[in-house]
């Protein structure tokens, strides 16, 4: 009787087990990841990128493959590369500019007015590192998923407004770090680099009278109070290139059909989310600017074309900087500008010609 009893739990287990999702057959083949972060959860990155990313892998693996975002940060943004390579974390993300020097590369979009906008930066900035990025040599130890730009920054005033080049002259803003200093500093601007949870009292304090921005991150950091006008700059005067990646030993212990369940869920499909996020963000940080009357202005062509040629030595910088890498730099920046075209999110459609 004992004997029929063990055989009847036996073939009880057996048929669970086959019941079971594919992915996600046994408790012990589930593998939990561990994701780095250094922003709070409901920040657009997290919330809008990261978050629904690793939702989309665990349902296409059917639970097989799980994430857990991190409640609080092991390190300081510019930590975040590091940390992973030391595998303080699974899985992270970044900005490339926190680590100067470290990916000028990858950083082709961040030229002044490669990004128009964050779906074509987005998605120029991966399809260029899936072409070139083998040649880089910038990120070993990792396996960089993704990579995405933030939408374009204004130049956002408590004090004066800028309606030509020339209104900057004599001016302090606020940045976030060296790139976007010197594209002040040559623009006519003293730049001062602040955390941006200290701009909004910087500014009220009189210590800055600007600060570059996206419009999203003007309302997520509290600074719509001290702003008085916001000016646009057409091509996207600068962005950031933001990276995704697994330390190189979790990537490896992935089974094949999870890393296909990864890749399926990333790359372009990042470059969508952000440019989702972004749009949306701004949208939301818009609203709260235009009902506390922050006027809004757009920089002329004629002063676009200034800041073109006053910042065109950064171009000719990097194009040296790849040459002396034994890279063709004007193939890649040539290749950046072409996916930039290709997905930008301002054609004209549905008209003759």
């Amino acid at each position: 009787m004992r004997m029929m009893k063990m055989t009847a739990i036996a073939a009880a287990c057996a048929a669970t087990w086959a019941a079971a999702p594919s992915g996600a057959s046994a408790a012990d083949e589930v593998k939990t990841l561990r994701i780095g972060t250094w922003l709070p959860a409901h920040h657009l990155i997290v919330a809008g990128i990261i978050k629904p990313w690793a939702d989309a892998i665990e349902a296409e693996t059917d639970g097989a493959l799980k994430f857990e975002i991190m409640t609080s940060p092991l390190g300081p943004p510019p930590a975040q590369f590091d940390l992973l390579l030391d595998q303080a974390f699974d899985v992270g993300y970044g900005v490339s500019g926190h680590n100067v020097g470290r990916f000028t590369m990858t950083q082709v979009m961040d030229l002044p007015f490669a990004s128009p906008d964050p779906w074509s930066g987005s998605a120029a900035a991966w399809q260029t590192y899936e072409r070139f990025g083998d040649q880089y040599g910038e990120h070993e130890g990792a396996h960089i998923v993704g990579l995405f730009t933030h939408s374009n920054p204004n130049i956002n005033m408590a004090k004066g407004r800028i309606e030509t080049i020339a209104d900057l002259e004599g001016k302090t803003i606020r940045v976030g770090g060296g790139v976007t200093g010197r594209i002040m500093s040559q623009l006519g601007a003293t730049p001062v680099q602040l955390p941006p949870t200290e701009a909004q009292t910087a500014m009220a304090r009189g210590v800055a009278d600007g600060i570059t921005f996206p419009t999203e991150s003007i309302d997520f950091f509290g600074i719509t109070p001290v702003i008085t006008s916001i000016t646009r700059i057409p091509g996207g005067l600068y962005t950031d290139t933001f990276w995704v990646a697994f330390n190189q030993a979790s990537w490896d212990g992935l089974s094949p059909e999870q890393q296909a369940a990864v890749e399926k869920h990333s790359g372009m499909a990042i470059a969508l989310l952000a440019g989702w996020a972004w749009t949306n963000g701004d949208r939301i940080g818009e609203a709260a600017l235009n009902e506390a009357g922050v006027e809004f202005i757009t920089l002329p062509e004629e002063e676009v074309a200034i800041a073109k040629e006053r910042l065109a030595d950064m171009e000719t910088e990097w194009l040296a900087e790849a040459e002396k890498r034994g890279l063709d730099g004007q193939e890649i920046l040539d290749y950046a500008r072409r996916m930039v075209k290709d997905y930008s999110a301002y054609k004209v459609v549905n008209t003759p010609n």
